[in-house]
Order: structure tokens, then sequence, then C-alpha cells
């Protein structure tokens, strides 16, 4: 094969690698666990959340504002809680959930985010009846995609289900987190 014509072929294979190796990720908004169970119906946080809560401005760094939404993340905790039977319009209860940190070490091969969300239930009096802080961490890899933007939104987003999810078991329902990568 002449030079010229391998040079060529390599030169129209080149965006096929990279085609190859994109993910499709969803929007901001996709941090809710893909599969949530039911607490069961005598659980005392069945239908007991009225109202998600959080402090906006705890992630302070400019380069999250496109990958990370704090309202986004409250929003899809809400849903999660509403799918999982805790959350209900009725409910007395107010969960607080301020995000702490979002940290996202990266290298050539692989972005890796670190979620820390502090979570506090108040009853109808402001009593604190529950407080834990919950830390996870995923690790998006360059097989994900090769694009770092692309792997930092699929990191964050995976961190952010499996703190979901994490809450969520501490609540009494069942939750899968991140499909691969996550503490599960």
């Amino acid at each position: 094969m002449p030079r010229s014509m391998a040079r060529r072929s390599l030169l129209a294979a080149l965006p096929l690698l990279f085609l190859g190796g994109c993910v499709q990720t969803g929007p901001m908004g996709s941090m809710a666990p893909g599969v949530i169970g039911p607490v069961a119906p005598g659980s005392i946080w069945a239908g007991r959340i009225g109202r998600v809560t959080g402090t906006d401005g705890m992630v302070d760094n400019p380069l999250w504002t496109a990958e990370f939404s704090e309202p986004g993340f409250r929003s899809d905790l809400a849903s999660s809680l509403t799918r999982a039977g805790i959350m209900t319009p009725g409910g007395t209860n107010r969960l607080n959930a301020d995000v702490e940190s979002v940290t996202q070490p990266q290298t050539w091969t692989k972005v890796q985010v670190t979620m820390v969300v502090h979570y506090t239930i108040h009853d109808a009096t402001g009593r604190t009846v529950f407080d834990q802080t919950v830390t996870t961490s995923y690790t998006s890899p360059l097989g994900q995609s090769v694009r770092g933007i692309d792997r930092l939104r699929i990191a964050s987003e995976n961190a952010a289900k499996d703190n979901i999810a994490l809450l969520l078991h501490a609540l009494g329902a069942s939750a899968e987190g991140a499909p691969t990568g996550g503490p599960f």
C-alpha cells in the first residue's frame, strides 16, 4: 500500500476512533437512581417528608457551574424520595440537603468526582430527627468518553446517584445508584 494511501486511510479513520469512545450523556438532572424500591408501609419514614431544602452556593468552583447544579440535585433527590414513598405533599418533616463539597481530581486516563452531602431531617417542631453525612465517589475512565468534559459530567451524575441511593438505603428504601464505578 503506497504511503500516501495509508495516510489518507488513517485520516479517514481517525474521526471514527473518537466517535467510538464517545458516550451520550443525559442533561444534568439525571442524578436520580434508576431503580428505587419503596419503603415498607410501616416504616417511620413512609410519607413523612413534605419538602426538601438546602443552601445554594456550597459548591463555589466556577468550573462546576455547567457540570453540577445544587437545585438540580435537590430536585432529583425530591423525585427519588417521592418514588420511594418517603416524600408526599402532606409530609410534616423537612429534609435539608447541603452539598458540602464536590471534588474532581483528574488524570489523563480517568476523572474522579467525590461528593459530600450533609442530610438532616427536621420534624414539624424543628427538632432534628435524622443527621447524616454521605460521601460518595465515582471514577469515569477514559473508556467511557474521550472528551474530559463528558467524563466529568458522567462522574458527577453518578457520584450524585450513588449519594442519593445511600441516603435512601439509610431511610429504609432500596435503590441502585450508578451502574458501575460506585460503591455498589
